[in-house]
């Protein structure tokens, strides 16, 4: 599976390349096909897909919440399903 084959570029998100910060980042989950991690760093969460070329890319940095809502689309469409309906707690 390459970066290109899964969401790009019509998931209608915008992507970033992730640039490390200080502040050491944790994976929280990764989605079943393994295309996605949901992260945090320095108190937000973030969502991780690999980039062309190595590293990765990043969307819908900021509170657990919001960045959750984004991140149970993308693993939903990636199954070819509904989102959940609730927020779960992070780790």
């Amino acid at each position: 599976m390459t970066a290109e084959s899964v969401h790009q570029p019509d998931d209608g998100l915008e992507w970033a390349p992730f640039v490390r910060q200080d502040e050491p980042y944790r994976i929280r989950a990764t989605s079943c096909c393994g295309h996605f991690e949901l992260a945090s760093q320095g108190g937000q969460y973030l969502i991780l897909r690999p980039a062309e070329g190595g590293g990765y890319d990043e969307t819908a940095r900021g509170t657990y919440s919001r960045t959750y809502v984004v991140w149970d689309t993308l693993v939903a469409a990636a199954h070819g399903s509904q989102p959940s309906t609730g927020i779960r707690k992070a780790g």
